[in-house]
């Protein structure tokens, strides 16, 4: 790289800090906190919790009947 012109070098990629010494992603992190910690702590309702578990079902009768098939 060092036959390259000067002014067609990239310059070097500074290391990238800690997110905690970040100061934007602390704000960031104590902001999405603030604002979505009552809701993340609810309780999942009954109807998603029954379609996850159905998908979940479903996957795995998928899952046995590809494993069931001979390999052609």
């Amino acid at each position: 790289m060092t036959d390259m012109p000067a002014r067609r070098r990239r310059p070097p990629i500074p290391e990238p800090t800690a997110p905690e010494d970040d100061a934007f992603d602390l704000w960031l992190r104590e902001s999405l906190r603030t604002a979505f910690d009552d809701i993340a702590s609810e309780p999942i309702p009954e109807d998603l919790l029954r379609m996850i578990e159905e998908d979940r079902a479903e996957r795995e009768r998928l899952r046995g009947r590809r494993r069931a098939r001979p390999e052609a």
